[in-house]
């Protein structure tokens, strides 16, 4: 099959889950004989070149047009450049992300258009209970409703995405990201005082209530650490947010260590070698962090909220908290420093979740049988019409 991916962060560059995922399962699908290829449109600041051959996937990033109006003249062209390559037949299925509407006023085309729910603008600000962008809610309900298949990262997305737009949503397919097992190297001791936390530092990860949990743990276990990972974000006042969190510690500020954006090898290690990965978010879709732990058998708290408990089992392949109780989050770190043959089990038991359900090798085959479904029945359609 030749497969085009909608993505506006393939890696390298400060990147999201959604470029992890596209770009591991775009070089799965590649390693498995399929041509594969990424397009998106970039700001002009994005670190990475116009045109790239990563392992075999074919990345065109397209440059935002800044003016105010750029945005429609953007989508225009990025419309226009799929369009010719599915008339040139270089392109069999297209997919796209929710996100921001891509597909919306798009005309019909000679391939499948696939819109997978990775969590949309509109989708997250239900989730945080905020006012929702007007334009970003016309646009993302217009995608999805121009889609001729539909998937999803994860069934609860999946459910309040439909219940968001107040649409009847067709079939929608489950696919689970795929996590990437780091290949396996000699087993590195761990560091029983070193906690790790990652994502870009927004509210919305609920790095807040970790910091204000952390003041709690630096009193009760004092030689513990925390390596925090991930570009800086906003605070609510619109200045830096690793600077808000800084200003929350105090006395604690020694024990807590920023380390910005790193790239993933560099991750893998910080996991690899932690007691324990937190993550206490307020809204995911499918959160490639926490599994990314879990695969290296790093003791892994989540959050109780949206997929969390789809993701894993609270008690068994980890911990799931509520991230508007600083006290319970700093209660189930302590439980996990305090107690190591309890971290060792939830490890393990968390790295064969990840190897039996979230495994490349899985759910590439998945990816492909969904795509070529897509193929079949968008050629029967044609030919009914």
């Amino acid at each position: 099959m030749k497969l085009c991916f909608v993505c506006r962060e393939y890696p390298p560059g400060p990147h999201g889950g959604i470029g992890t995922m596209t770009q591991v399962l775009a070089r799965a699908l590649v390693r498995a004989g399929h041509e594969v290829r990424s397009i998106g449109l970039y700001p002009s600041w994005y670190e990475a070149p116009e045109r790239q051959d990563d392992q075999g996937v074919q990345v065109l990033r397209l440059r935002q047009r800044e003016h105010p109006l750029g945005w429609i003249a953007s989508r225009y062209q990025l419309y226009r450049q799929i369009s010719e390559w599915i008339r040139a037949g270089e392109v069999d299925v297209v997919e796209l992300p929710d996100y921001q509407g891509l597909a919306a006023g798009w005309n019909a085309l000679d391939a499948p258009v696939v819109v997978r729910m990775h969590g949309s603008l509109t989708y997250f600000s239900e989730e945080l209970k905020q006012p929702k962008e007007r334009k970003a809610y016309w646009l993302e309900r217009a995608s999805l409703k121009r889609a001729d298949f539909l998937a999803s990262v994860c069934r609860y997305t999946a459910d309040m995405t439909g219940k968001v737009f107040k649409i009847p949503m067709k079939p929608v397919e489950i696919l689970y990201n795929p996590v990437e097992t780091p290949p396996a190297t000699t087993e590195i001791p761990r560091n029983s005082s070193k906690v790790v936390f990652s994502g870009t530092l927004t509210g919305k990860k609920g790095i807040v209530s970790l910091i204000q949990a952390w003041r709690h743990v630096a009193k009760a276990v004092p030689e513990a650490e925390l390596h925090v990972f991930g570009k800086d974000g906003r605070a609510e006042d619109g200045g830096s947010m690793q600077e808000f969190l800084c200003g929350l510690v105090n006395g604690e500020r020694p024990s807590i260590h920023f380390h910005g954006h790193v790239n993933r090898q560099q991750l893998f290690e910080a996991y690899r070698t932690a007691s324990l990965a937190v993550f206490p978010s307020y809204a995911e879709a499918f959160a490639v962090a926490p599994l990314e732990a879990m695969a290296v058998g790093c003791p892994t708290i989540f959050s109780d909220r949206g997929s969390g408990p789809e993701l894993l089992t609270h008690e068994r392949e980890g911990l799931l908290v509520n991230p508007d109780k600083p006290e319970d989050i700093a209660n189930s770190i302590l439980r996990v420093l305090r107690n190591p043959s309890f971290a060792r089990e939830i490890g393990e038991a968390g790295r064969e979740r990840v190897q039996r359900v979230f495994s490349v090798d899985r759910l590439v085959t998945q990816n492909e049988s969904f795509y070529d479904r897509c193929l079949r029945e968008f050629k029967m359609r044609s030919k009914g019409n």
